[in-house]
């Protein structure tokens, strides 16, 4: 039997990690409002979740796994049907690791004492034995949420503080809904006070001066992960109406994140610019887009960005933003060559999480707004070329080179998963339609989004799409009207349309294949399943001849990011990998590795010796398929081990 929450307070009582009194409060919270002993302990401030599992853990001598940690999990399908989603719910236990070596699962537990439990999961897994490790119940029902049922939601709604902050943030932002005119007097009326303020902000933060950095981290506001992942749902449903431009500020957003991590900068750095993304084009308006590329070429747009370039830092000024998000918000439109605003700064003189806006901002227009300066969408070169031409004058020279060796692995990436098919998201529901858009996304596909039936229509005859995904509820005509229209006209009856949709009668699918649709998903289908079948559909329906292959650079991506692409993605093929006089090759199967060949090595070996490859380049042919299992271990832990071994050759 598990233990009791009565067990759990007497024990750190007596292990002097809470007081008397703090027990106290935490029952009467318990008694309250139910739940777990451990979350009252939390929630009432009695402890942290970090010490309360370090000290848990300890008398269960076990290890102990952080809601941090296990939100950033990457748990393959494979692990998840081990455990039914009701057992995992019945017993409050999560799946995180399958070792097939050994027939060991891990799994993560509110009670790694509890041997009936860890009976049942052995026999329902098909495990000769489970290694229970401790985690946050709150933690353990997020991923469940998360993985299981899809919800992308699950862990930020832990986040009370952020969630509490984040309301504020709206209620100041429609408390200033304010139009033009109204809102340049406000800027105007109180911009002494507020550029003086923010001028501090800039010498405390300038980077390489020692004293500005001693001055940041004493008065540093920090942002959690998890306040970020509520702000880019939230700003993705405030943006879903905006046409062209819906899921614009989480696209920049992941740009700017995404090169802040290759820059190397610290987590609170990181999250502070990707907010000020999220946030950047909040109050702006219309009728222009106030990318730092069209201010910079068009009078109309600067004087409109003149007026209203304070607005997002304005809207949130009751809310303590961390410094550098103002900064990133205030200086996205200075340019690098002196002779933007609002102070003319140049250079590096311009805080970095605004050159990076100023780069991100204006690729994520390029690529994905028909309604940019060349009204039509660019392709990743052609966008490139464009930041190229400005590099120096309005972008910093250095980051467009790191920028394009982001965007360059996106691509990559793309390639590999899903041959960088456009994927058109048809769903009235603005929710849903933000969270399809931002996780097929991360799945390698590019995502255009419409939210009625008629819309979609006009963009089909407009763009070119690899397949379509649409709900049958649709305005002002349903998904099966959609797919008739589409039957009519022979350049678009040829679009493979899939539909994810909650009509699940026996009447509607019939319907629905029957209007030549090649799938009929119903929800709560998880997006893994949905992208997992989209995915192979596009494969088998792509011609032999046109199967070329996915090569690059080592540079753009390394190996462990290629290993774990493809073994996620399913897929099968040889990857062959050169570095200077080196060649090596690693056999793919479904996104099992079957083999590994390097010189004389094969196997594991050969692989632990090719994660060491580090310049080079790779080359991908999906018409390979192996015969022959060498390699037993999964892909997590031979990268491990072999990360393990480069490490200790380096030291």
């Amino acid at each position: 039997m598990g233990r009791s929450d009565k067990e759990i307070v007497e024990r750190l009582l007596a292990d002097g990690v809470i007081s008397r009194e703090q027990c106290s409060v935490a029952v009467n919270h318990h008694k309250s409002y139910g739940g777990f002993i451990e979350e009252s302990l939390i929630d009432v401030g009695v402890i942290d979740e970090e010490a309360l599992l370090k000290a848990l853990a300890n008398n269960y001598k076990t290890r102990f796994v952080t809601t941090a940690k296990l939100k950033k999990a990457d748990i393959s399908q494979k692990v998840l049907e081990r455990v039914p989603r009701e057992l995992a719910i019945k017993h409050h236990l999560f799946p995180i690791l399958f070792d097939e070596d050994n027939s060991t699962l891990s799994i993560v537990t509110t009670d790694p004492t509890n041997l009936e439990v860890e009976q049942e999961v052995c026999r329902v897994a098909r495990a000769l034995r489970v290694r229970a490790y401790l985690a946050r119940p709150a933690a353990i029902k997020a991923a469940i949420g998360k993985f299981y049922k899809g919800d992308i939601h699950a862990f930020a709604a832990m986040d009370k503080e952020g969630l509490r902050e984040f309301q504020s943030m709206m209620d100041v932002y429609q408390r200033n809904l304010l139009d033009e005119t109204d809102l340049a007097a406000a800027i105007s009326a109180a911009g002494g006070e507020g550029r003086e303020r923010t001028i501090l902000a800039e010498e405390m933060t300038a980077r390489g001066r020692a004293e500005g950095d001693a001055g940041v981290q004493d008065r540093q506001v920090s942002v959690t992960a998890q306040v970020v992942s509520v702000v880019r749902v939230l700003v993705s449903l405030l943006e879903s109406s905006r046409g062209d431009l819906a899921g614009h500020s989480v696209l920049t957003a992941s740009y700017a994140e995404r090169v802040c991590a290759r820059i190397g900068l610290s987590p609170n750095e990181n999250e502070a610019i990707t907010l000020g993304a999220l946030l950047h084009d909040l109050g702006k308006g219309e009728p222009y887009h106030l990318t730092p590329l069209n201010v910079a070429e068009w009078d109309g747009h600067r004087a409109s960005a003149l007026k209203r370039f304070e607005t997002p830092v304005r809207l949130f000024e009751s809310v303590e933003l961390p410094p550098e998000t103002i900064l990133t918000l205030r200086h996205m439109y200075e340019r690098y060559d002196g002779t933007g605003f609002p102070d003319e700064l140049k250079g590096t003189e311009i805080p970095l999480g605004a050159r990076i806006l100023t780069m991100a901002d204006t690729y994520a227009d390029l690529t994905s707004n028909q309604r940019n300066p060349y009204r039509h969408v660019l392709g990743t070169a052609e966008a490139m070329e464009v930041l190229k031409k400005g590099r120096g004058k309005v972008f910093d020279a250095n980051l467009v080179d790191l920028f394009g060796a982001v965007v360059a692995g996106d691509d990559l990436k793309r390639q590999l998963l899903t041959g960088a098919q456009t994927i058109l998201v048809v769903e009235s529901d603005a929710e849903n339609c933000a969270i399809l858009d931002m996780q097929l996304t991360t799945r390698g596909f590019r995502v255009r989004a419409a939210r009625t039936a008629d819309a979609a229509l006009a963009l089909l005859q407009k763009e070119s799409v690899g397949l379509v995904l649409a709900e049958v509820e649709l305005k002002p005509f349903d998904g099966f009207e959609l797919k008739k229209r589409l039957n009519a006209d022979p350049r678009l009856k040829k679009i493979p349309f899939f539909y994810f949709t909650a009509r699940a009668s026996s009447a509607d699918v019939a319907q629905g294949f029957g209007l030549g649709a090649q799938d009929y998903l119903v929800k709560p289908s998880t997006v893994d399943v949905v992208a997992m079948k989209m995915q192979k559909f596009l494969e088998q329906a792509q011609p032999a001849e046109a199967k070329g292959g996915v090569s690059g650079s080592l540079k753009e991506m390394s190996i462990p990011d290629l290993v774990q692409i493809l073994a996620h993605g399913r897929k099968t093929g040889l990857l062959r990998l050169t570095s200077g006089q080196q060649r090596g090759e690693i056999h793919f199967v479904n996104g099992e590795l079957f083999n590994a060949l390097c010189g004389k090595l094969s196997g594991n070996e050969a692989f632990f010796a090719l994660v060491k490859f580090r310049d080079g380049s790779f080359a991908l042919d999906p018409t390979f398929t192996a015969t022959e299992r060498v390699i037993k271990m999964n892909a997590e832990m031979l990268l491990l081990e072999g990360l393990r071994r480069y490490d200790e050759d380096n030291r």
